[in-house]
């Protein structure tokens, strides 16, 4: 037998995961951008790796690592304010 009191509501539990699934919904599409831009910076660092210091292949590496770092700080900025339409969402 448990002690433990309930303090919320079945109606509000309901809302809550109504609004979380629409969270995680919205939040895909960033997630996967983020994922993917996370394997081109790799790739295309690996690739330049060697390369002279004034070349594209280093230029498009270090543009893709910039360019990462940009899309995990508009993520974190979502997440700390718990608004996934901060800064625009990937499908639209």
């Amino acid at each position: 037998m448990s002690n433990v009191i309930d303090l919320v509501p079945d109606g509000a539990r309901a809302e809550r995961d109504r609004l979380d699934a629409g969270a995680y919904h919205q939040l895909e599409g960033d997630l996967r951008d983020l994922v993917n831009m996370g394997r081109i910076a790799a790739d295309l660092a690996h690739d330049a790796d060697g390369e002279p210091p004034v070349c594209e292949k280093r230029n498009l590496a270090l543009f893709a690592v910039y360019h990462l770092r940009e899309m995990l700080l508009r993520f974190e900025m979502k997440y700390d304010d718990g608004d996934w339409r901060v800064g625009g969402t990937a499908g639209g």
